[in-house]
């Protein structure tokens, strides 16, 4: 009996997990100014984000070239 339980709560878990994850959506952009603590992107493509909705950014540094 408490395997069961157990097996069963492990379960939803696991579904709440995954669901969770396939939530987050990605979005890709260029950052087009910065002005007093605001950020303006333009967005290629779809994006589900809307107004008002916390995001996370990741930068993306490009190389330098390094010549003689």
């Amino acid at each position: 009996m408490r395997s069961k339980i157990t097996s069963i709560a492990v379960a939803i878990m696991m579904t709440i997990g995954i669901a969770g994850v396939s939530h987050a959506a990605k979005c890709k952009g260029i950052v087009e100014s910065i002005d007093a603590g605001k950020m303006i992107v333009q967005l290629k493509g779809k994006c589900k984000a809307k107004a008002g909705d916390e995001v996370k950014i990741k930068t993306k540094r490009k190389a330098a070239v390094e010549g003689c």
